[in-house]
């Protein structure tokens, strides 16, 4: 029962954000003409130079695109993608009903932006994609493999968002595109890694071990041990590090001062964490 309440879970979030992207790009975004990169952007252009409804290019560009580079994917990963693709080529075709809003860029930019953000990551969170300059970045990657994926994708973005200024003949076009596609893969980063957010901590004291043990057995957070050198004091050490949870940094820096007060305390983010005692995201 648990299994088939995942399924169900995990294939409703792929088609809610579908439906998320689809309201974002024919409610915000092609009304303004605002392109964020990729096959939505490819959509945009072939839709005011030839009037070709956004669905139908974006379902074939997709599914080309799936049936090179599919075997990228993990096996699970597959049906929900073409449940993606479908769902969002669909969406593109009922989300007109709304309406729209093409009254002030800016808000178009920054709406659209935040609705694209959500509606991948939904996806993406659920090990799928709805297609686009992603599914291309594989494919590139592996006929030039030492050109990162992240860049591919940001030059394929990036190109499309060039060419619809160019073919649209609005430059202005290019300044809020880029601002749709900084915000939208934001809040696509933050929905991928939002779950226990953590600092890493890394305490050099003399007194490590005894630290380290009261950390362990009274706040049960794992403690890894490094080796040290003080350049100053020319003596060996054990620097600790440690991860934990955002709210049990102040009981662990009261611990640091109990045990040594001249202790040298190094916190940073850590973005994202897995394992016992955080969520497997």
């Amino acid at each position: 029962m648990e299994k088939i309440k995942k399924i169900f879970i995990d294939y409703f979030c792929v088609a809610l954000g579908s439906f998320i992207l689809a309201f974002a790009t024919t409610y915000f975004l092609m009304p303004c003409k605002i392109s964020t990169g990729g096959v939505g952007g490819v959509a945009t252009i072939l839709y005011y130079t030839a009037n070709i409804p956004p669905a139908l290019p974006t379902f074939i560009i997709n599914a080309v695109l799936f049936f090179f580079g599919y075997k990228t994917l993990q096996k699970s990963s597959i049906f929900k993608t073409i449940v993606g693709i479908v769902s969002y080529s669909a969406f593109l075709e009922v989300t007109p009903l709304f309406g729209f809003y093409d009254k002030d860029i800016l808000i178009c930019s920054i709406f659209g932006g935040i609705l694209v953000g959500v509606g991948v990551g939904l996806a993406v969170y659920k090990e799928a994609s709805t297609g686009g300059s992603d599914f291309a970045a594989l494919i590139i990657n592996k006929i030039i493999p030492y050109i990162p994926i992240a860049l591919l994708i940001l030059i394929i973005d990036s190109s499309v968002i060039v060419t619809s200024g160019f073919m649209l003949h609005d430059y202005t076009i290019m300044f809020y595109s880029v601002i749709s596609l900084y915000i939208s893969s934001k809040i696509t980063d933050w929905i991928l890694v939002r779950g226990d957010y953590a600092k890493t901590v890394y305490i050099i004291s003399q007194k490590s071990k005894a630290l380290a043990s009261e950390i362990m057995s009274d706040m049960n957070r794992g403690v890894t041990g490094i080796y040290s050198h003080g350049c100053y004091s020319e003596k060996d050490n054990m620097m600790l590090m440690c991860v934990v949870k955002n709210k049990e940094i102040p009981g662990l820096l009261s611990k640091v001062k109990k045990f040594d007060k001249s202790a040298f305390t190094i916190i940073s983010e850590a973005r994202e964490v897995r394992g016992e005692g955080f969520k497997d995201i």
